[in-house]
């Protein structure tokens, strides 16, 4: 009878422990130098982690989830271009696991962590380079179906979701949802702020 009450009483403790995650964690490693481009002028980059305690199983739920979160808690492509010096910024998202706390929360490095099972994709914008003054907004988002996860990375597509230096861009996409999606947000920021 006592085995029966503790395994109950666990089950209900793990659920609970389950259940009362935060939805999201915001992580922001901030700016830090551009390794990439070094030596050439200083630019940096800007990111920022988020853990996810209930990702929705749907691919495209999944995008819009990413899109949402960036659109109400990332930093804007304006905030961007006002600070001048930044070339890249990185939104990663991934599931909120033990192992992915560890990496990102305590700074742990040596976990165990597959890939494929926790990391959900990220929102990129970048400035390009043979433009300067053009930026491009992109998701990436994991397709879950790498078995070697482990060693090779997870399996990703990417979806451009704005390219300033397509003055059409939009008109060519429409037709994409995640691109009109990522458009009517937009769309709804810029008339609340006229409101």
């Amino acid at each position: 009878m006592i085995l029966i009450s503790v395994i109950i009483v666990g089950s209900i403790g793990l659920f609970y422990s389950n259940v009362l995650q935060p939805p999201f964690i915001h992580i922001t490693d901030g700016k830090d130098l551009d390794i990439n481009r070094r030596g050439r002028d200083s630019t940096y980059i800007y990111t920022e982690e988020i853990l996810v305690a209930h990702p929705p199983k749907d691919t495209l739920e999944r995008m819009k989830m990413m899109i949402n979160y960036y659109d109400t808690a990332g930093v804007s492509l304006a905030d961007l271009k006002k600070q001048g010096d930044i070339t890249y910024y990185f939104m990663g998202f991934s599931k909120n696991t033990c192992a992915t706390r560890k990496v990102h929360l305590e700074k742990q490095r040596n976990v165990e962590c597959n890939s494929n099972e926790t990391y959900i994709g990220d929102i990129c914008i970048v400035r390009m380079e043979e433009s300067p003054d053009k930026w491009k907004i992109g998701i990436l988002y994991n397709l879950g179906t790498e078995p070697d996860a482990d060693y090779i990375g997870p399996k990703i597509k990417e979806y451009i979701l704005y390219d300033e230096r397509d003055s059409d861009f939009y008109e060519k996409h429409k037709d994409d949802e995640i691109v009109r999606y990522y458009h009517e947000l937009q769309k709804r920021k810029r008339y609340t702020k006229t409101e």
